[in-house]
């Protein structure tokens, strides 16, 4: 499948306005904005302007289904912007804030929507990178970026993943015991993806939680340690069935994925560990995600609606 961030105006309203409020971090956004040559003012005029298609659109709409989406490239803007923040400790408040506000407008404005909002109204900022949620398996799981890595094969991993769970989400619980475990698999394939100068899974997911500790809540960070302490053991457990000492046991192990709850934070640090990368790759000096040219090339898209 093919992962595509495309979520509302309303989205992008908010987020810019939540950006502009934020004094605290104004220095490193104006130094990101100089870079494609706009003032920390443009924080505000972006806002106004997504504002305004948002109000436009919903003058014309008769419910959910007439409102506009808005191309990926708004998210990657967005999420190079953000990554500007990396150096200042976890988005988890900043995206919560985010997806409260978003969530509490689009419940009063929208017409005729239901309380389970459609995706475009679900963003989520993981790693400091802006993503939409998919699929109806969970509020804040699974996550469509608004950029892959790089990497071909971790992009195609991560769309499988993303695809598995979307599918895992329609059956019966509990599930069959290499559906549910298949996430081991692709989960420490994804680390040693993410890391490839790792000696091994192990490693690759020991230094992928030490670096998503600096962009999460000691809470969370927590939990993704002890989840995935031993999970590249239990990954080869499954590969290789047969006791070794000091080892999980295949029959223990085959019990730990056979619902949502069992695999939930395998998902959130993937998703952690994935985001991450995107938004490091999009502070690299030789990243050409955005250019001076962008918001020209994408206000057009911004229309005003008329009655």
């Amino acid at each position: 499948m093919e992962l595509k961030c495309e979520l509302s105006p309303l989205v992008f309203a908010q987020l810019y306005k939540q950006l502009a409020a934020d004094t605290d971090r104004a220095e490193l956004l104006q130094d990101r904005l100089s870079e494609i040559g706009h003032e920390l003012s443009w924080l505000t005029e972006a806002a106004a302007r997504y504002e305004a298609t948002w109000q436009g659109n919903l003058k014309v709409a008769a419910g959910p289904g007439d409102l506009v989406s808005l191309s990926q490239p708004h998210a990657l803007l967005a999420s190079w912007l953000l990554a500007s923040l990396r150096v200042t400790g976890s988005s988890y408040e900043f995206g919560d804030d985010l997806r409260s506000e978003v969530t509490r407008r689009a419940l009063a404005e929208i017409p005729n929507v239901s309380v389970e909002l459609p995706s475009p109204w679900r963003p989520v900022v993981a790693g400091w990178t802006l993503g939409m949620v998919v699929g109806a398996v969970d509020q804040n799981l699974p996550v469509a970026p608004a950029q892959l890595p790089s990497d071909a094969n971790v992009r195609a991993a991560y769309e499988g993943l993303v695809e598995h769970v979307l599918h895992l989400g329609t059956l019966p619980t509990p599930w069959p015991e290499m559906v549910g475990t298949a996430t081991f698999w692709r989960g420490t394939g994804l680390a040693e993806g993410l890391k490839p100068e790792a000696e091994n899974g192990h490693q690759a997911i020991k230094q992928l939680i030490f670096e998503c500790r600096y962009s999460v809540p000691d809470h969370l960070g927590r939990r993704l340690s002890q989840h995935f302490e031993h999970f590249a053991e239990q990954r080869n457990t499954l590969s290789h069935i047969a006791d070794k000492p000091g080892k999980p046991r295949f029959i223990n192990v085959i019990g730990q994925a056979r619902d949502w709850n069992q695999i939930r934070l395998t998902i959130t640090g993937i998703t952690q560990f994935l985001c991450a990368q995107v938004s490091l790759e999009l502070t690299e000096s030789a990243s050409r995600a955005i250019r001076a040219e962008t918001w020209d090339e994408l206000v057009w898209e911004l229309i005003v609606f008329d009655d």
